[in-house]
């Protein structure tokens, strides 16, 4: 744990106690349940889906399910982004044992012999044999264990209203709120993490002015009543018309807005490298977050590998948080980077031009040491160089990719932009802006610029103002991501989605068996269907298939970003339950003869009458006796009643039910089955003739309104001269 600073999350005046794995641990308020491990000192965190590798923290930002833990009320619960509660108890999951201790590391050694796809070729012959292998799979795959004994919760859905959403509560997005409220919008500012701030708060955090403009920004929208700020809120999805709902820990609040900004950023992608899994391997920005977020050293020697200038601002945060840094690999030329590569020069670090991590070596479960290799002309490692480095901490910033799922899912076109190397918004719906990063902006004063011009364009469309043309920035003019920071080894274990153990093998084995198309390569590979969605992987999977298929990357495509953009409880999507119940004209007689009552559709009826000395099953018995040696009265007043009459009213019976009614005589009665167009069982009950033209029917208790709506139509679509009434509710009845 470094020494306390400015903007930290943690409160070290708070602690909180919670037991993982078997082992006690002590952290502060804020800390998340990652945090709080490798403040301990323990990286070892989790196990990887497929394989069973060992798994540390990746992103700390909700983008990767390296760690995901099981408590006894909850499961799959996202350890770097998830707090502890005090006293609670969390185990890895997907072990068995401990993720330190997995009995099942075994796993990885049967690699050759799951390829991708082996799914849906292998244990199917013998056909007897089957059932075994399914019932195995079962028990080693998947991921935390549902308990069904776990208390309901109900959780209310609220609703809002609003002129401007904006989605991302970063530079970007926060200049767009304050812009839009001086329009004199309403606006609701939104963000996933705990405070707003975004990447000034992580990636600035050591850079004075970019400290002075996030206080100037969050004093200025605290101050700004038109503004409501939603923190621990994720906008799990965009539908029509601007309607958003908004999943926060309370439940979900369904935002109707008149406009959207989408300010959501990017996502850090890593590098695909034998070994880049390691324990000790993750993101720069990352490590940022540990540093800025949590005080915590990331490591002790590090390695980065680097292909923009965030790689370099990150290494100086390393420096200035005390790990030192032995060598920045740099895929590129360093004398393209500007001022900040000269900054990293002069604190003495060697930067390496056109080379890139080769393999990544790990002892007991952490990293040890990168093997470093230049690059050839064809951006292929040449190993005839290689250089070793030991260090216990690999910090990788090689490139983003939008977070633009919301864009998508309002219905927006991207289009690869080669001048920022990123797929960037091409064209938008009325009424939903892109602003920042997802937009391919990237110097910071640009994006602030940027989500000004946003937030006014939104205001003024939402409050039907004309809209003032402002010049918006300039994209990048140099690419932040390096076109195929993949790498391969004869070894392989070189992960493109670590959610499924997918392998640079598994893509291209996956297309030369013909699924070669991106949708269809996510199908069957089953890349970016993880629990992170695609998020770190996506990006990489569709190089590798445009560099096999020899096309573009637009050419190639993206997969379809469809609602959640993250996971929601499914307590969260049921919401209030809401029960409507419905007595009987005998309810009160029910109740006071002891009866036990049951739910049948919306109504209360008996299940039995209790009496005293006989259990459930004996009473139900006796009454079964009573009705077999007696006679027996049964309430269904729960049954639908219906009454069809008109000129056409034998005409329509005919038509709706499977036996003819027509011939039925006044004051009989006949068994009445209704189908559907299809011929599917609908609905079946009694029929009687009380006049030439008048019919009573009854349904089946759940299903008269059903059942009357179902007449209706077909009496309107049909032409008849025909009435119907719903008499459920208005009567009661009885049979003997």
């Amino acid at each position: 744990r470094l020494p306390p600073r400015k903007g930290e999350w943690i409160d070290r005046n708070q602690s909180v106690r919670f037991r993982l794995d078997g082992r006690d641990y002590e952290s502060f308020a804020g800390d998340t349940l990652t945090s709080a491990q490798l403040a301990a000192g323990e990286n070892r965190l989790g196990r990887s889906f497929k394989y069973h590798r060992l798994r540390g923290p990746m992103s700390l930002a909700n983008h990767d399910a390296n760690v995901l833990l099981q408590a006894d009320t909850a499961t799959n619960i996202r350890g770097d982004v998830s707090e502890p509660e005090s006293g609670g108890v969390y185990r890895a999951v997907n072990v068995l044992n401990t993720a330190a201790r997995d009995r099942l590391r075994f796993m990885e050694w049967l690699a050759p012999f799951l390829p991708v796809g082996f799914y849906y070729k292998a244990f199917f012959k013998p056909k007897a044999s089957f059932p075994m292998w399914e019932r195995l799979i079962r028990r080693i795959a998947g991921l935390g264990t549902v308990n069904t004994d776990w208390p309901a919760e109900r959780v209310d859905k609220k609703y809002a209203f609003s002129d401007v959403l904006v989605i991302g509560a970063g530079p970007s997005g926060m200049s767009a709120a304050l812009a839009a409220a001086k329009t004199g919008a309403s606006v609701h500012l939104i963000d996933e993490n705990p405070f707003i701030g975004g990447s000034l708060d992580y990636q600035f955090s050591e850079d004075p002015g970019a400290c002075t403009l996030s206080a100037s920004l969050k004093n200025d929208i605290a101050a700004d009543e038109r503004i409501t700020v939603l923190t621990r809120a994720e906008a799990s999805g965009y539908y029509q018309d601007h309607w958003v709902p908004v999943t926060t820990p309370g439940g979900i609040i369904k935002v109707r807005a008149k406009a959207v900004v989408s300010a959501t950023g990017v996502f850090e992608h890593p590098a695909v490298f034998h070994g880049n899994d390691v324990p000790g391997v993750m993101l720069a920005s990352a490590a940022q977050r540990l540093v800025a977020r949590f005080a915590i050293k990331p490591a002790d020697k590090a390695v980065f590998l680097v292909a923009n200038d965030d790689g370099y601002r990150a290494a100086l945060d390393m420096i200035a948080s005390g790990v030192t840094v032995r060598v920045v690999a740099d895929l590129g030329s360093s004398s393209s980077r500007g001022p900040l590569a000269d900054q990293v020069r002069d604190k003495g670090v060697r930067i390496l031009d056109q080379m890139a991590v080769y393999e990544a070596s790990s002892e007991k479960g952490r990293l040890a040491g990168v093997t470093l290799a230049p690059l050839n002309e064809v951006g292929e490692c040449d190993l005839t160089m290689k250089v070793s480095i030991a260090c216990d901490g690999l910090f990788v910033s090689v490139g983003w990719a939008p977070a633009a799922a919301h864009l998508y899912q309002a219905g927006g076109q991207l289009a690869f932009d080669d001048g920022v190397g990123q797929f960037t918004p091409r064209d938008l719906p009325a009424g939903v802006f892109a602003a920042g990063r997802v937009n391919g902006i990237y110097n910071l004063s640009d994006r602030v610029t940027d989500g000004d011009s946003a937030g006014q364009l939104a205001a003024a469309y939402a409050l039907g103002k004309p809209a003032v043309p402002k010049d918006r920035p300039a994209r990048a003019s140099i690419p932040v991501s390096h076109p195929y920071p993949i790498f391969a080894h004869p070894k392989g274990k070189n992960f493109v989605d670590m959610d499924e153990d997918l392998r640079v093998e598994d893509i291209v084995n996956a297309a030369r068996e013909g699924f070669d198309n991106i949708e269809l390569l996510k199908r069957y590979s089953t890349v970016g269907m993880g629990p992170s969605q695609g998020k770190h992987s996506n990006m990489n999977a569709i190089r590798i298939l445009a560099r096999h298929l020899g096309q573009s990357l637009d050419e190639t495509g993206t997969t379809t970003a469809r609602p959640f953009f993250h996971p929601v409880p499914l307590s969260h999507l049921a919401g209030r339950r809401f029960r409507p119940e419905r007595q009987t004209p005998f309810h009160e007689f029910h109740t006071a003869n002891s009866a036990r009552l049951m739910e049948a559709g919306s109504w209360t009826r008996p299940e039995y009458y209790a009496r005293p000395g006989l259990s459930r099953e004996q009473a139900i018995q006796a009454e079964a006796k009573a009705v077999h040696t007696g006679v027996g009265l049964i309430d269904v007043s729960t049954l639908g009643k219906l009454e069809i009459f008109g000129t056409d009213a034998a005409k329509v019976m005919d038509r709706l039910y499977t036996m003819r009614i027509s011939n039925l005589t006044v004051g009989t009665t006949r068994y009445a089955l209704i189908t559907d167009e299809a011929g599917v069982i609908a609905d079946d009950g009694i029929a009687a003739r009380l006049a030439a033209d008048h019919f009573y029917v009854t349904t089946t208790t759940g299903t008269s309104d059903s059942t009357y709506r179902t007449i209706q139509r077909h009496i309107i679509e049909w032409g008849l001269d025909v009435e119907v009434i719903n008499r459920t509710g208005q009567l009661g009845a009885m049979n003997v």
